[in-house]
C-alpha cells in the first residue's frame, strides 16, 4: 500500500519508453524492470526504478546486481525522473557473505568500474577511477533498497476490506489513492 502506482517496463510502449535509458558510450540501451510513485511520508511522491530477480538461487546474481548499480549510477548522473530509489528486489539472497555491504558506495563504485566502457566510456582502470564520481556513488548507495522476498510472504498482502478502508481514509483526508 505504499505504492501508489507502479508499471513495468512491458506495460506498454510509453512505460517502456520512461525505464529506458541510454548508456553514456556505446550507443546501447538499458531498461528497468519497474517503476512507479510511493506513498506516505517520508516517501509521498517520490519516484522508483526496480530490478526484479525471480530467481530460486543464487545463480548469477551478482553479476546482475552489478550491471543493475551501474545503470543506477547513469540514471541518477542524467536525472532521471524516476531515480529518486532504486530497488532491488529478489527471492533469493546472493552475496550473503558481504550482504552487509551491497549497497556501500564503494559497492557501487566497484559495479561501476567493472561496466567502465560503457558507463564512463573508457577501458584503463585509472582513468575510470579520475573519472568515477564519488560523491555520485555515494548518492546512488544512499537512494538503494535491497529486498529479498519469498512465495509465502506474497501471501501477505492487506486483505480487500482493509484496503478499502485505507482508500477512504486517504481519500476523505483529500490525498491520492
Amino acid at each position: 500500500m505504499r505504492i501508489s502506482g507502479a508499471y513495468a517496463n512491458t506495460d506498454s510502449p510509453a512505460c517502456g519508453r520512461r525505464l529506458t535509458l541510454s548508456w553514456p558510450h556505446g550507443g546501447q540501451t538499458f531498461s528497468f524492470d519497474l517503476g512507479g510513485t510511493m506513498r506516505g511520508a517520508p516517501y509521498q511522491h517520490d519516484m522508483f526504478c526496480a530490478e526484479v530477480k525471480n530467481y530460486t538461487q543464487p545463480g548469477d546474481q551478482g553479476t546482475h546486481f552489478d550491471e543493475f548499480l551501474a545503470k543506477c549510477y547513469v540514471a541518477a548522473q542524467t536525472n532521471h525522473l524516476l531515480s529518486d530509489h532504486f530497488m532491488w528486489i529478489t527471492w533469493s539472497p546472493f552475496r550473503v557473505s558481504s550482504w552487509s555491504t551491497l549497497n556501500s558506495p564503494e559497492q557501487v563504485e566497484s559495479a561501476v568500474l567493472q561496466n567502465r566502457v560503457r558507463v564512463l566510456g573508457t577501458t584503463g582502470e585509472e582513468e575510470a577511477r579520475d573519472l568515477l564520481d564519488n560523491d555520485l556513488a555515494k548518492s546512488v548507495a544512499d537512494r538503494l533498497w535491497l529486498i529479498v522476498l519469498s512465495a509465502k510472504q506474497e501471501t501477505l498482502v492487506p486483505l480487500r476490506d482493509w484496503v478499502s478502508i485505507v482508500a477512504a481514509e486517504l481519500t476523505r483526508k483529500g490525498e491520492p489513492w
